[in-house]
């Protein structure tokens, strides 16, 4: 099984589950908080990690942890992961998780990618623009990439729409070396 296959059939296992119990945003919101928690400390995510410590000492470890500080199915889920050794994914996991909600729920996600932040509003005008487009409700996120000239990058879902400065950039490069001046035109 590929590496991609794991997270999306993990996935979709608590996506059920969710579905089932009728708890997508509450699951969702319980597994993104505890897969922050333990990505965000390096020393929890080298535990887990570590192929020293014994796999069922893990597997406790996690248990204890989410016991009573999430619902039945994500603590039964994290310990799940935890048991079979797909600690690494968790997070592959949670965004397969995320596109299955919003697929369930006719939402998209769009991603607004800037060189510095756009601030509220422009954000707003962004994202009411692109919903009006599409016709369907976003679930919308703010990136910074400081390796941007300018400008910004909306994706949304696998559509970009590119207007940094470099992307403009390369197109008037482009259409310069189309034109094929002639040799000693400008003599």
């Amino acid at each position: 099984m590929s590496l991609n296959q794991i997270s999306k059939v993990y996935a979709t296992a608590i996506l059920e589950l969710a579905q089932e119990t009728n708890s997508l945003e509450s699951t969702e919101e319980e597994l993104s908080t505890l897969v922050d928690v333990f990505f965000s400390d390096e020393s929890i995510r080298h535990y887990f990690l570590s192929p020293l410590v014994d796999p069922s000492e893990k597997e406790r470890t996690a248990e204890k942890s989410v016991q009573g500080k999430a619902s039945e199915i994500v603590a039964n889920f994290i310990t799940l992961v935890v048991r079979k050794n797909r600690f690494l994914f968790l997070k592959d996991i949670l965004e397969d998780y995320r596109t299955g909600v919003d697929r369930l729920k006719n939402r998209s996600s769009l991603r607004i990618v800037s060189k510095d932040s756009l601030g509220k509003e422009a954000v707003d005008r962004i994202t009411k623009s692109i919903t009006s487009k599409f016709g369907r409700d976003l679930r919308v996120t703010e990136q910074t990439d400081p390796t941007l000239i300018g400008g910004f990058k909306l994706f949304i879902d696998d559509f970009l729409i590119d207007a940094s400065i470099r992307a403009k950039l390369a197109g008037i490069e482009e259409a310069l070396l189309q034109k094929k001046i002639p040799v000693g035109a400008f003599e």
